[in-house]
């Protein structure tokens, strides 16, 4: 076998070494021509994407009193996620969403409609949230004359989760239902004012409100869930002559005052609760209620005008023995109402038997006192 030349050696050596600087060059010019990645016009994304968030999406605003045309239609179609900011009267403009996987926001801001009939309808989202803008008071209200028809009107239809959120306020006076989901609603610091629906909110998933408001005045239905029902340092106040509070789940009232007055019976809250109960169940219907600790100090006061047979109040209770009285004058300020008392005069001290010096006990999680008569 013939020796290997030194020169052989060194020819190997060096195209190794060229090739391997070749390598080295086509990479840095790699490097150096790849751009940043453009931003897709479109923030949807497939079902085995991270789901974008709203706030890294579209921004849109509809300013209802503007002279611009909103649109072609009476329908705006929402496609892609985004923020859309509402201001002004709508007085013919409806919402549909339509955008599997989006997180969609609207954000009312003074925003008015007497648009009631699917004013949203949101067929296909991930996540819809609608935000009452800090500071600014929006209504719903129609002057729609309340038949068969416009009783079955949904104001807000939606097959995905819905959070209401914001330290704005709502206002709500119309024929229908508010809300009717087939998922989960969530409230959080809002303030919903519902003055009069035939139905609040009907909903096949979960309900909560967290530190927020909520009024509902309802002719027939106030709060309906498939779900859990979860009250988190909230003021909750139910009036109806029908059915104000119903559901297939958990009841749970953690923290908040809450007051219901129905014609039909309530269902009570679950033992999972950390806050006390206390449910009246009466022979005749009523009007007035005032509960008194230690026959002085004025705890609750209600006047609502609606006839009620059924109560359901819970609070921080500070004491375990209370007085209730069914009738008497009130005065003072009212809020959907509940009174905030200056003055008052007591009539028709109500006692149940079995109990002694006409007081209602509140020694358990929940106390239901049926049959209660005046003295």
């Amino acid at each position: 076998m013939k020796p290997i030349r030194l020169t052989t050696i060194g020819k190997i050596i060096w195209t190794f070494i060229i090739l391997i600087g070749i390598f080295v060059l086509m990479a840095i010019i790699s490097l150096l021509k790849k751009e940043e990645p453009k931003k897709t016009d479109d923030p949807e994304t497939v079902d085995t994407e991270k789901i974008i968030d709203y706030t890294d999406s579209k921004n849109y605003l509809y300013d209802f009193d503007s002279k611009e045309t909103i649109s072609k239609s009476n329908v705006i179609t929402i496609d892609s996620s985004g923020t859309y900011k509402l201001k002004g009267h709508n007085d013919k403009y409806r919402f549909i969403v339509d955008s599997e996987n989006s997180i969609i926001k609207f954000i009312f801001s003074n925003f008015t409609t007497s648009q009631i009939d699917n004013l949203i309808n949101i067929k296909k989202a991930n996540k819809v949230i609608i935000e009452l803008e800090d500071g600014s008071t929006n209504k719903i209200v129609s002057d729609a004359i309340e038949t068969e028809k416009t009783k079955k009107m949904v104001i807000i239809k939606t097959k995905a989760n819905l959070d209401i959120i914001g330290n704005g306020k709502l206002i709500v006076d119309s024929t229908g239902t508010l809300i009717r989901s087939d998922e989960s609603v969530n409230i959080k610091n809002a303030t919903l004012e519902i003055n009069n629906i035939n139905s609040g909110i009907d909903i096949k998933g979960n309900f909560k409100i967290e530190d927020g408001t909520t009024y509902i005045l309802a002719n027939e239905q106030g709060l309906y869930s498939d779900g859990n029902i979860n009250i988190e340092n909230s003021t909750f106040v139910i009036r109806t002559e029908g059915i104000a509070l119903k559901n297939k789940g958990l009841f749970i009232i953690n923290s908040g005052k809450v007051f219901i007055a129905s014609g039909e019976e309530i269902q009570k809250p679950n033992a999972n609760s950390l806050q006390k109960s206390l449910i009246l169940n009466f022979a005749e219907p009523r009007k007035k209620i005032l509960i008194l600790h230690d026959t002085s100090q004025i705890v609750l006061a209600y006047a609502g005008g609606l006839e009620y047979s059924h109560i359901l109040y819970s609070d921080e209770f500070k004491s375990d023995s209370y007085v209730i009285y069914g009738n008497g004058k009130l005065a003072g300020t009212q809020t959907y109402g509940l009174y905030k008392v200056e003055d008052s005069e007591e009539s028709s001290q109500m006692t149940c038997e079995g109990l002694e010096n006409d007081r209602f006990l509140i020694s358990e999680l929940v106390n239901i006192y049926d049959d209660v008569v005046k003295k």
